[in-house]
């Protein structure tokens, strides 16, 4: 599945690995890599190695580990947790307005 970063807000994240990080923290390097295994409105639900944990989407700032490209390189989104607040299929519909109103 080719993920267009751009876009990436309005997806729904379950299935990509995430690194997270206290927005308080800033000398704090990213940590706790796992699966997404849950996105709900206000949360996304980490597991990793059978351990689940949860992360308040607006007090995190998150680094998404995109799939790999053709040239076998390695990207990396880092998004504010502020702007995947909300559920998944209501960023899907704020997209379509905003393609809707622009010309």
């Amino acid at each position: 599945m080719k993920t267009n970063p751009k876009y990436l807000i309005y997806h729904d994240l379950i299935g990509f690995y995430i690194y997270a990080k206290l927005k308080s923290k800033k000398d704090i390097e990213f940590d706790n890599m796992g699966l997404v295994i849950n996105d709900t409105k206000n949360m996304l639900i980490i597991k990793k190695d059978n351990v689940v944990k949860k992360y308040i989407k607006k007090n995190y700032i998150f680094r998404i580990k995109l799939p790999k490209t053709e040239e076998n390189e390695q990207y990396y989104l880092e998004i504010d947790g502020k702007k995947i607040v909300g559920r998944p299929e209501k960023r899907l519909r704020s997209l379509k307005k905003k393609k809707r109103f622009i010309k």
